[in-house]
């Protein structure tokens, strides 16, 4: 048996490790990981991070990869530097209570404590899905007849008087600025309701700063639309993939015929009505881009994009890019626990997020000073990290992961009125709708109970929980939390959290003062 090759010296400690686990694991208290030159481990607890030689990493991811204190013994390391590994552990749990986190039994926070308190007086944005036409037919788009969790195409719009009843109920309830943002389909195709509702909530709000957005494809944007939406101070996401080969692959009419042309005449449009207002460098406050990265050979494209924006000299800079994956619909999946061979091998695959890994590799590249178009999704994730909560003992309460509090950060209201947490979030059970407002005891119940309930089967056991950026996206069917759609989210948040802890700390050690930007930038 390996408990009789053990030495006293190492048993002694074999119980105190035991005891950490608190009938769970040892992979939840904590994370390894590594630079090209160093050493690092993040405790889940407290929050710090330490740098630690080579055998207390080599014994700490051997529990974490097993979750056996006998594993050790198959290190081959030699008894008194195996001891010496371990009383530095010892050592350091009792001086700075790492690998000490409490078992995560509940969540905590505004949800709990304050939801009514802030659908009442702390909402933020509100969201109008002014029609469901769209005038493109995208090829991976999320309203496709075939994907699962979004309507299809239809020629439904909002009514003035749904969307009244929306701000009516919304601006009360605006804690401090107040924000209206049009969506769709494709809302410029109704742009006759976004007229009145701007002219509407202009003379609505007089003692909050008022701003409204778009996210459009800009196909229908003319001289005068842009115009008007610079008048109003509308920040605009424009969907462009990069280049015309590119863009045209997927963004398409009905009839297949390639839109790129019409959105860039639509962007150039309004960054010329913006110079004419403001300086040229302004207009890269209120005009960001939207890009989905698809099909085969995503690095040569990757490079094409970045070429195509540093090229295009009209364009604002630096340019602003929110970059993702297409959407194939939710599939349920069986839980992985973060220790098992599949997780790991998951997190060994440099292909799971190409466009993530094109970005650290070439962030590395110190000849490189370039803004990369993909630097947001990289910047979040450090911030992430920058960011974190660092206590001297561990943390006692778990929060709702990445989720807002349900309709309080963005209400989106669909054409029938009834209220969503998000434009992203799918098929979920409604917040209420704008005859009747909230339903508090529905929110509590899907959204606050049976998802805390849920959640904390798997949280308990991962060692991101205090980081983790997931929310409430792919964990609900219609009527009820269902988190067998988010298992696959939940190891893809890991892996870029692992990612992300070893470039921050490579960045420390080469690069520290480029973290300060990192300062002034504000989570959404």
């Amino acid at each position: 048996m390996i408990n009789e090759k053990l030495d006293s010296k190492i048993m002694k400690y074999k119980q105190q490790f035991n005891d950490l686990k608190k009938d769970n694991h040892f992979y939840r208290l904590g994370k390894p990981f590594e630079t090209s030159e160093k050493k690092y481990f993040y405790d889940t607890g407290t929050g710090k991070i330490f740098q630690i030689n080579e055998n207390v990493y080599s014994v700490l991811s051997c529990l974490f990869d097993s979750d056996q204190f006998d594993s050790l013994l198959e290190l081959g390391m030699e008894e008194d530097t195996l001891e010496a590994a371990l009383q530095e552990i010892i050592e350091c749990i009792s001086e700075e209570h790492i690998l000490s986190a409490p078992p995560v039994t509940c969540f905590s926070g505004p949800h709990v404590s304050a939801l009514e308190n802030y659908l009442q007086y702390n909402m933020n944005q509100l969201t109008l899905e002014v029609t469901e036409r769209c005038n493109l037919r995208c090829n991976y788009c999320i309203y496709q007849d075939s994907h699962n969790d979004f309507h299809g195409y239809n020629d439904r719009d909002m009514t003035f008087e749904t969307a009244k009843k929306a701000i009516d109920y919304t601006y009360p309830r605006v804690d401090e600025d107040f924000f209206l943002a049009f969506y769709g389909g494709e809302p410029l195709l109704n742009f006759k309701l976004i007229k009145q509702c701007v002219e509407y909530a202009e003379k609505l709000v007089t003692d909050k700063k008022l701003g409204f957005s778009m996210t459009t494809n800009a196909v229908l944007i003319t001289k005068e639309i842009a115009e008007y939406l610079v008048e109003h101070n509308f920040v605009v996401l424009v969907s462009l993939d990069g280049p015309e080969e590119i863009h045209n692959e997927n963004r398409v009419f009905q009839d297949g015929t390639g839109s790129f042309k019409y959105v860039m005449r639509g962007i150039k449009h309004l960054v010329e009505a913006k110079e004419k207002n403001h300086s040229k460098d302004e207009s890269g406050d209120t005009l960001y881009f939207s890009l989905v990265a698809s099909g085969s050979n995503l690095v040569e494209k990757y490079y094409k994009i970045q070429e195509f924006f540093d090229n295009t000299e009209w364009l604002p800079k630096p340019v602003t890019v929110n970059a993702s994956y297409v959407s194939y619909g939710r599939t349920a999946e069986e839980y992985l626990k973060p220790s098992s061979i599949e997780d790991k091998s998951y997190r060994e695959d440099k292909t799971i997020d190409p466009l993530f890994s094109w970005s650290v590799e070439n962030k590395r590249d110190s000849s490189n000073e370039k803004k990369l178009f993909s630097n947001g999704q990289m910047r979040k994730f450090l911030h992430m990290i920058h960011r974190r909560d660092i206590r001297q003992v561990p943390m006692e309460n778990y929060y709702f992961n990445g989720c807002c509090v349900p309709g309080s950060r963005r209400l989106h209201v669909n054409v029938d009125g009834n209220f969503l947490p998000c434009e992203r979030v799918g098929s979920v059970p409604f917040l209420g709708n704008v005859d009747s407002g909230f339903d508090i005891p529905s929110i509590n119940k899907h959204y606050v109970n049976d998802f805390m309930n849920k959640s904390v089967e798997y949280c308990k056991d991962c060692w991101a929980v205090h980081l983790c950026t997931s929310c409430y996206i792919d964990c609900f069917d219609e009527e009820k939390v269902n988190l067998s759609y988010r298992h696959s989210g939940c190891r893809y948040i890991r892996y870029l959290l692992d990612q992300s802890l070893s470039l921050y700390h490579e960045i420390v050690e080469h690069d520290p003062e480029s973290l300060r930007e990192l300062n002034d930038i504000i989570a959404k």
